[in-house]
């Protein structure tokens, strides 16, 4: 295994694990938001509130989606950092490459929906 491609996982990983933490913290600040300019319209159509409701359940599984990925996250960094302790010419250290491959898929599907989410919070506000 070449160390060097090892050493840029890990810290791939770490900028991950950062870009996750920081959409984390998005998320009650884009509920508040609307959850107040929806608690300041009582009046609202019901259709308007069925869309509030939708867009809070998808950012309950966002969340969801984000812890799960930080736990993978955190199984991949715990794997690298063993794999740091095997011999170079490990036959098995495809898995590495074929691991690192499926959680970067992953990340980047979350990454989307997250931006499509909060695309999708954000044109609702300048409709209500």
């Amino acid at each position: 295994m070449d160390y060097r491609i090892l050493e840029l996982f890990i810290k791939e990983n770490d900028a991950w694990e950062d870009m996750i933490r920081r959409q984390k913290m998005e998320m009650p600040v884009l509920d508040a938001m609307i959850s107040n300019i929806v608690a300041d319209k009582l009046g609202m159509k019901e259709d308007r509130t069925k869309v509030y409701q939708y867009l809070h359940l998808e950012m309950e599984k966002a969340h969801h989606s984000m812890d799960e990925l930080e736990k993978e996250l955190e199984k991949q960094q715990q794997y690298l950092s063993s794999e740091r302790k095997r011999k170079t010419n490990d036959p098995y250290s495809i898995d590495t490459f074929n691991s690192q491959n499926i959680l970067r898929s992953r990340i980047k599907d979350v990454e989307k929906n997250f931006v499509e989410l909060k695309c999708n919070y954000l044109n609702y506000i300048g409709t209500i």
